[in-house]
């Protein structure tokens, strides 16, 4: 199972997989991850041509950038480290000023003119990028945002006949980033460079990972973000635009806005732990928002429908919704989560 390797990668140490099809190993990482039989949060950046030394730089930097907006006020591993408010500006103002103090007088770590920056930036929305930091400190500083001791780096490198002095960059650059940010770093290559000797810097120890026989369905829709997939319990993926039209729908929904939360972990009967999009906890009721990025492969075909068995014999009902028809109709998304309700409820009278 690749995410058991993946638990063992100590911080700040690269490790390669050869893969016979890098797209439907990130597929597995994702599902695994999105399972929670994963420590970590994950960050993917994939290239179908590796591109030259600046811009994988670059790429990196606005990945990293992404993530910590998404997350933003919920930096070093807080719940709530920093606050923001439209109704209390110069309150909120206050306090994330203390914060700053309190960050300065206990993390040695912590860039203060960086953070100062990233926070007033991110209170307007913005991406935490500037011109007038090094690309390293910025590197470095988006990674504690996020926490490096949770944190997985997923290079992604479909291309299989990239530049030979491209690839001793990614090598170098593989290792540079380890350093800097303490994270766990993992390159994905195609099984046909394992003999390429500017990759003999990362190449030891690296692991072949056999796949399974997969066919990938193209859309050509954009549904979740490529590059990130990390989910944060109690809250809709920040890049799954259907998690979070349908969390605002919900939210303006009096019957149902109280019952269902996002990205909650459920148990199985059998031991077996399931990180599911939506929660309606005491009527057991999961609702899964399926793209076809993530699912539609023969691999997800199979690992869905395990997922779909331990949750009903462990008492549950599963409500898959496709993410363009969240998308498209939000609404009738809705009502189909409202008559799964009231069906569980009609159950539960008959039982009682």
């Amino acid at each position: 199972m690749l995410s058991n390797y993946l638990n063992q990668i100590r911080g700040g140490e690269v490790k390669t997989f050869l893969c016979t099809d890098v797209t439907e190993t990130i597929s597995q990482l994702e599902l695994y991850e999105l399972g929670s039989s994963m420590d970590g949060k994950v960050v993917i950046q994939t290239w179908d041509q590796l591109p030259e030394h600046e811009t994988v730089l670059e790429e990196i930097l606005h990945v990293l950038a992404r993530v910590t907006l998404a997350i933003w006020p919920m930096w070093y591993a807080q719940e709530v480290a920093f606050r923001f408010s439209e109704e209390k500006p110069f309150e909120e103002a206050l306090l994330n000023e203390f914060k700053l103090r309190e960050l300065q007088a206990t993390r040695q770590d912590v860039c203060l003119p960086w953070l100062k920056a990233a926070v007033s930036i991110c209170q307007a929305g913005k991406l935490p990028v500037f011109q007038h930091f090094s690309r390293t400190i910025q590197i470095s500083q988006l990674a504690l945002t996020i926490s490096p001791r949770d944190l997985v780096i997923v290079l992604a490198l479909c291309d299989l006949h990239p530049l030979e002095y491209r690839l001793l960059s990614l090598a170098k650059v593989s290792t540079w980033l380890a350093q800097e940010t303490q994270a766990r770093i993992v390159v994905l290559v195609p099984a046909e460079l394992a003999a390429q000797q500017e990759l003999d810097s990362i190449l030891y120890g690296a692991i072949p990972f056999p796949m399974l026989v997969a066919q990938t369905v193209t859309r050509p829709v954009e549904e979740e973000s490529k590059h990130l997939i990390w989910p944060i319990q109690g809250k809709p993926h920040p890049f799954s635009p259907g998690e979070q039209l349908l969390a605002k729908k919900l939210s303006q929904d009096g019957e149902l806005a109280s019952l269902f939360y996002f990205n909650q972990s459920v148990e199985t009967s059998r031991g077996k732990r399931y990180l599911v999009d939506l929660l309606w906890l005491k009527g057991k009721v999961v609702v899964e928002i399926d793209g076809y990025r993530h699912h539609g492969n023969s691999f997800a075909f199979v690992e869905d429908r395990h997922r779909d068995y331990e949750l009903l014999i462990s008492g549950y009902i599963v409500l898959r919704l496709s993410h363009d028809e969240v998308v498209n109709d939000a609404e009738i998304a809705v009502e189909k989560i409202r008559d799964v309700v009231k069906f569980r409820h009609g159950q539960q009278l008959i039982i009682k």
